[in-house]
């Protein structure tokens, strides 16, 4: 399997998610965007390349809360977060155990600046993290258009050639990050656009990748002929 890329992954983990990922608590309104979207952008950034650790959990129902250390690893490297949850009915310990391993996982997530180009804009009161003018830059990029992948991007091309005979045309982010997808290829070696990419490897990528690849390159392509 291809050696996973540790600054290519960061980079596609702080990347802009779509508009309309932001969502609003109910209880106090709040941004927030939810795990399971993190967990998305992990698993496509690292093609499932990553690991969760619980490292430690406290059941503290005389104080009534629940703390829980979790550890995620990408490549050679790890951070640590720590998530709590309040405990009002010791019925209902496991799923507060959940809630606060959650967090945990969400807290060392955010060490990585996941989400936060798409959560600034929401926390710019004078005290709120986004107002701080060193994380200005934060504001500057748009977010892609709603039901696209920002880690599919059809438009931006690499140094990269497809090796079918007699193409030889010069591979987009998206194609290449797609070839990143297919498990045991070399895509140093196996360098094909996604028209020459041979139907068996297509057929190895993981479920749901194809599919919205493929729509959003058709997409792509519709709003380029109109």
């Amino acid at each position: 399997m291809e050696e996973l890329n540790y600054q290519e992954v960061v980079e596609k983990i702080k990347a802009r998610f779509p508009q309309g990922t932001v969502k609003h608590r109910e209880d106090n309104g709040r941004a927030y965007i939810p795990n399971q979207v993190y967990t998305d952008r992990v698993e496509q950034a690292t093609g499932s390349r990553w690991d969760r650790e619980i490292r430690d959990v406290e059941i503290n129902i005389p104080h009534g809360y629940v703390k829980v250390i979790a550890r995620v690893t990408i490549g050679p490297h790890y951070r640590d977060g720590v998530g709590f949850a309040e405990i009002s009915d010791s019925k209902l310990v496991t799923n507060k155990v959940d809630q606060a391993t959650n967090e945990a996982i969400r807290e060392a997530l955010d060490t990585w600046e996941i989400g936060w180009s798409d959560l600034a804009p929401y926390y710019q009161k004078e005290k709120d993290w986004g107002s701080n003018p060193a994380l200005r830059h934060l504001l500057d990029s748009p977010p892609p258009p709603a039901g696209t992948d920002p880690g599919f991007q059809p438009n931006a091309k690499l140094e990269r050639y497809c090796i079918f005979a007699k193409c030889g045309v010069q591979l987009t982010q998206a194609e290449w990050d797609i070839l990143g997808r297919v498990p045991n290829l070399n895509r140093d070696k196996m360098t094909y656009c996604y028209k020459h990419l041979p139907d068996h490897l297509k057929r190895r990528l993981p479920d749901g990748v194809r599919t919205k690849f493929e729509q959003v390159r058709e997409e792509t392509a519709n709003q380029s002929t109109e």
